[in-house]
């Protein structure tokens, strides 16, 4: 999967997720399932390209959930927002910088 499938897949999933109606006990669960989905796809690809779609995802979700005015929808997005600010591939093969 290429970088802007590895997007549109993943903003997908997680926004349909923040628009479910359901109690935050099982979105949690399901977003770190999506989550760990995401963290797999993306180690096979070019660690420069996963990190860069982690940045645009982060950047996008950030904007939805600053405009929503649904907190469970809020909540999930800036959950995932958090994981992709904390994920990074570059130094996962000695690539990067230290």
């Amino acid at each position: 999967m290429h970088g802007p499938d590895l997007y549109r897949k993943y903003r997908r999933l997680i926004v349909e997720l923040a628009d479910e109606r359901r109690s935050p006990g099982p979105s949690l669960t399901a977003l770190q399932g999506v989550l760990q989905e995401f963290q797999d796809a993306a180690a096979a690809i070019d660690p420069a390209t996963a990190d860069f779609v982690c940045d645009e995802l982060a950047d996008q979700l950030e904007h939805e959930a600053i405009r929503s005015i649904s907190k469970h929808r809020r909540d999930i997005l800036s959950m995932a927002v958090k994981a992709f600010d904390e994920m990074t591939f570059l130094n996962r093969r000695g690539e990067g910088f230290p």
